[in-house]
């Protein structure tokens, strides 16, 4: 092997350690935007008595989040001198969370009954210590999140040097809160959104720095744009991206290593999100529509929640076709990919005539809109005039469902 490759080798391995898509940020010098989000958390834990609560969709950096906030406040001469973090599986209970938590604590022989029990073995904790429990929303057993409940309760109530730092999906925080409302004085809620353009492309300038390489404005934007808010697909995009620059031995990425990135991004993206799009679209007919409704969902307008309507499907579909489809002739793709037999990829809310879908695993939807574009159902155009439509989600029309073949 000449010098040259071996340097491109080696610049090929250290982009895949700079754009991570299968492992959260570990280092502030990688962590991009978030400002908001953060002072929240650093304010919490500057507090006694207050804990926190981190929510948000899978994948929009909640884990990065928690990994960081004990460097940012070392920059800051405010180091968090006990900072550990444990993830929750769906075999915890209360009493295996806090093993967990105590084992990472260094503290293995201790024993404990009740949430009283946790506060006196933290009594003794150095100021600011925090404790992140991770994947809350694993946690299937309902007594284990009351009992935490109770756990911040006994914490705050006694000023405990400790702060939990409670990280999950939406529902497993209402559940939390939800069934001891007490304690909402002593939690500071903070939700994660998905990131905006210009954080995900602070991300990719701060990879870019890391690996002293540069990317296009105009590369940089689409690679933001197609992320859909999503940190996961910015790092897939950017790590296909830079390694094909890398490869052919240049520091700057080019808008024509966007399309080689897409086309890896839908190869290589995580396997659950392959088998959910294959189950939810594929059919033994050959005119079927469900890629191109599934398509359509991708790219409806959506509200902050996600939340969709079916008359933004049929736009969009309207847009994909070419043909402008009444809603009963694509009424039965929506039911059936809210049902079983297409894997549940979108769950539906409401009541008829005010019908709202988002898609189960956030993930899936920009996989499916890097999938369109791979497979030439849509193009450069059909992105552009979705970004033009502003118009807000209205009441959808009524939805007429056809019995299956």
């Amino acid at each position: 092997m000449t010098n040259d490759e071996s340097g491109r080798w080696a610049k090929y391995l250290q982009v895949a350690e700079v754009f991570t898509p299968g492992a959260p940020i570990d280092s502030l010098a990688l962590f991009a935007g978030r400002w908001e989000q953060i002072k929240d958390v650093l304010t919490a834990v500057a507090q006694r008595g207050q804990h926190i609560v981190l929510f948000g969709e899978r994948g929009v950096g909640k884990t990065s989040l928690a990994n960081i906030v004990d460097e940012f406040l070392a920059q800051r001469g405010q180091g968090v001198l006990n900072a550990v973090r444990v993830n929750c599986d769906t075999a915890d209970d209360f009493e295996t969370i806090w093993r967990k938590v105590f084992r990472e604590l260094e503290l293995e022989n201790v024993e404990f009954d009740s949430p009283d029990d946790i506060r006196y073995i933290l009594r003794k904790a150095p100021e600011r210590t925090l404790i992140v429990i991770d994947e809350l929303d694993r946690v299937g057993d309902q007594d284990a999140l009351l009992l935490l409940s109770d756990t911040v309760k006994s914490l705050s109530d006694h000023s405990s040097p400790a702060t939990l730092m409670l990280v999950g999906v939406a529902d497993s925080v209402d559940e939390l809160v939800s069934d001891h409302r007490s304690i909402e004085r002593a939690l500071v809620q903070v939700q994660m959104p998905r990131m905006t353009l210009d954080e995900l492309m602070e991300a990719i300038d701060k990879g870019a720095d890391e690996l002293e390489m540069a990317i296009s404005e105009v590369a940089k934007t689409r690679i933001a744009r197609l992320s859909e808010g999503l940190p996961y697909y910015t790092h897939l995009l950017c790590q296909h991206a830079f390694q094909r620059a890398a490869m052919d031995g240049r520091d700057q990425v080019w808008i024509d290593d966007i399309q080689t990135a897409i086309e890896f991004s839908v190869q290589k993206a995580q396997q659950s999100i392959r088998s959910s799009h294959q189950l939810a679209t594929r059919s033994s007919k050959k005119k079927h529509l469900f890629q191109e409704v599934l398509l359509a969902c991708a790219l409806a307008p959506k509200d902050d929640l996600g939340y969709f309507t079916a008359s933004g499907v049929r736009e969009a579909l309207r847009r994909i076709t070419g043909q402008d489809y009444d809603l009963p002739a694509f009424a039965r793709h929506l039911k059936e990919f809210s049902s079983e037999k297409r894997g549940f990829v979108l769950l539906k809310t409401g009541s008829p005539g005010r019908t709202f879908y988002r898609f189960e695993n956030p993930l899936l939807q920009p996989f499916t809109i890097l999938n369109g574009l791979e497979k030439g159902l849509i193009g450069e155009e059909h992105l552009v005039a979705r970004r033009d439509d502003s118009a807000p989600l209205g009441e959808d029309e009524d939805e007429f469902v056809e019995d299956d073949d």
